[in-house]
């Protein structure tokens, strides 16, 4: 991906403090709260940089945040169909932790998009119930 060193250093800066904070909290709603500084952090960025990649990232990253901020507040309601993974916060930070390496190496961050939308899909009503009907499947 090709964003300038300027921004790119800014950019890995926010990254890292995301990780920190989403890694050093104990409460769930403020690990969100903080994981929702990622997609604003590549927002800024794409104010001065525009890349197609980036915008993708930042789409990826806005859908995780809106689907988990959704699942819980569905589970505050009472909806406990569907419930997080068990290790969501430790996926979540394996994605971003991953997604910052590839940004700072200027890798594609497909790959590692892919794993922030099957982590998102999962939280999810069908998302939930494919993923239970795959597993008892074998697949």
């Amino acid at each position: 991906m090709d964003i300038p060193e300027d921004l790119k250093s800014r950019l890995l800066s926010e990254l890292d403090f995301v990780i920190r904070k989403v890694d050093e909290e104990e409460d769930a709603v403020r690990k969100l709260y903080f994981l929702s500084a990622a997609h604003g952090a590549v927002e800024r960025t794409m104010r001065f940089c525009a890349n197609d990649e980036l915008l993708i990232v930042h789409a990826v990253l806005n859908l995780c945040y809106s689907t988990l901020l959704d699942r819980f507040n569905r589970m505050k309601g009472g909806d406990t169909a569907v419930q997080l993974p068990e290790k969501w916060t430790e996926q979540v930070l394996q994605n971003l932790r991953e997604l910052r390496e590839k940004i700072a190496r200027n890798e594609t961050t497909y790959p590692v998009l892919e794993k922030i939308i099957r982590l998102s899909y999962s939280v999810t009503g069908p998302g939930y119930y494919t993923f239970a009907y795959l597993q008892s499947q074998g697949n």
